[in-house]
């Protein structure tokens, strides 16, 4: 009790302050600012050069919340913008970009573009897909897996499949896969799973189909699913964990057309075009993005047939259009919610619009339907300093366009949140590449979600944040010092969205179990 009631005095004397914004900025797309530099970057003569990112495309995550791997583009010209970026936290380093020399490729092959949906294993290892240009025309779709040092393309464009059938009469056996192969994911075993959605010298009827490595998984108008053949596969709606215990495949069967748009997880049907989702009114129409975890925990988001938005975890309904965003929010879902994923402790974000009538600040990431965590309109401390100086938020300049980057969130155990968002400046205009370049201006984003009172973000709240707490108040700059992870607005335990001497009540309490 001693140590509380000093707690109590010593902050008595501290004035108010508004809180820090937690949000660490890893990349962007702002002219001159150093955190838009393209590492690594060459011409195509192999000489040092200086290129600026100018869109942030696709963001692929390692389970444990370390090592991330970023799609994008610079601004160095058609020949050489799309671009690959190795991070791990908060630090990053160039990977791969068009115009360089295929890693493990053929002499005279170089990447001309990369896939989406590039994948980790539990051991940090990446499967990644490309497309070379310069070497030979029949091979220039590849799937290449990186363990940490080395380069190996393991599938590639002219390979013959194994397993597949061709539609009678046609002779089956001599299928080879052709130049798109995609929804690229590693096993800790090495192997890799995608879908293969052209296939040479094979019936459209029986394409795509489902890979690991070489040897057909599933084929359409081949294999089943409840009885009825599969008829197609969407184009990256595959994917199994990393120890290969759990599975799903996205796309539709041959039964009724208006039925015929499944999701199945390990073999069951678990969404299904018309059907109901148990625990709503939600009759789905469509299946827009899929996540699963490393523990076979899948999070599926889409819309009924009146274009209303719903998000689903393991067949269980979370979030629907016209819901609250959370109890006593005074603000519903919209018809847009724009993406949902988890963690393996059970907790998950959903991010869309909601009913706000502001539409500067209209757009969101709420964590376990219980509180907003990120929101459109946030500031945010660009250079790390500790203070609000930057004139930089979180949104477009106009503000009817979406702030986040749909489905490029991933959420770490440690409750570490990384997102895609657009930049602008105070006058509404969009902080992005000049001359503008896709959505105006995006930047890869990292904040700590920890409960409130966790100052120190070691997961508790007890004694051992009080210290961090003070230091939170009195010094912000030594608190983003000490604890650079962890987020100060997480002091604020009265909620008015300020972090001051009218936290040091609820903050005593909070500690005390009262």
């Amino acid at each position: 009790m001693r140590i509380v009631t000093g707690l109590v005095v010593v902050l008595a004397v501290v004035s108010s302050a508004t809180a820090a914004l937690p949000y660490k900025v890893i990349i962007s797309e702002i002219p001159g600012h150093p955190t838009s530099v393209a590492p690594g970057a060459t011409d195509l003569m192999g000489n040092p050069m200086f290129t600026e990112f100018k869109a942030l495309e696709d963001l692929a995550v390692a389970p444990d919340g370390k090592k991330w791997l970023l799609k994008a583009r610079t601004t160095a010209g058609s020949d050489l913008e799309t671009y690959l970026v190795l991070g791990e936290n908060l630090t990053y380093q160039y990977f791969a970009h068009e115009g360089r020399p295929v890693l493990g490729g053929a002499p005279g092959e170089l990447y001309d573009f990369f896939d989406t949906k590039s994948c980790f294993n539990d051991n940090g290892h990446l499967a990644y897909g490309v497309r070379a240009r310069g070497g030979l025309a029949s091979v220039f779709e590849k799937v290449i897996v990186w363990d940490g040092s080395t380069h190996t393309i393991v599938v590639q464009m002219g390979d013959l499949c194994i397993g597949t059938v061709d539609e009678p009469p046609a002779v089956s056996g001599d299928e080879r896969f052709g130049n798109s192969l995609n929804g690229i994911h590693l096993l800790n075993d090495g192997r890799v799973g995608f879908v293969a959605v052209t296939i040479d010298n094979c019936s459209s009827f029986r394409r795509p189909a489902i890979f690991y490595n070489h040897t057909k998984f599933l084929q359409s108008r081949t294999d089943s699913i409840a009885g009825v053949p599969w008829d197609s596969f969407d184009t990256d709606g595959f994917f199994t964990t990393p120890d290969g215990a759990h599975w799903y495949a996205e796309g539709d069967d041959e039964g009724a057309a208006a039925t015929d748009k499944i999701l199945v997880v390990d073999g069951t049907v678990v969404l299904r075009e018309g059907s109901v989702i148990p625990g709503g009114s939600t009759n789905v129409a469509d299946v827009f993005n899929v996540e699963m975890i490393s523990d076979g925990t899948w999070h599926a988001r889409g819309d009924d047939v009146s274009d209303n938005d719903y998000a689903v975890r393991n067949g269980v309904l979370l979030a629907q259009t016209g819901d609250e965003i959370h109890p006593g929010a005074a603000e519903n879902w919209s018809a847009v919610i724009a993406g949902f994923t988890g963690n393996l402790k059970g907790d998950f974000v959903i991010a869309g619009r909601s009913t706000n009538a502001n539409n500067q600040i209209d757009s969101v990431i709420v964590l376990n339907n219980s509180r907003v965590v990120v929101r459109e309109g946030d500031p945010v401390d660009l250079d790390g300093n500790g203070a609000f100086d930057d004139d930089v938020f979180l949104g477009r300049g106009n503000a009817t366009l979406d702030a986040f980057n749909p489905d490029d969130m991933y959420l770490t155990n440690q409750r570490v949140l990384y997102f895609i968002s657009a930049l602008r400046d105070g006058s509404g205009n969009d902080l992005g590449s000049i001359p503008a370049f896709g959505n105006g201006g995006n930047a890869l984003i990292r904040v700590r979600l920890n409960e409130l009172g966790d100052m120190n973000c070691d997961g508790l709240v007890n004694n051992f944040d009080i210290d961090p707490f003070v230091l939170a108040l009195i010094d912000p700059v030594g608190y983003a010092e000490d604890y650079p992870d962890c987020n100060r607005n997480l002091g604020d335990v009265n909620e008015d969205g300020f972090f001051n001497n009218f936290d040091i009540d609820p903050f005593v309490a909070l500690i005390l179990g009262e």
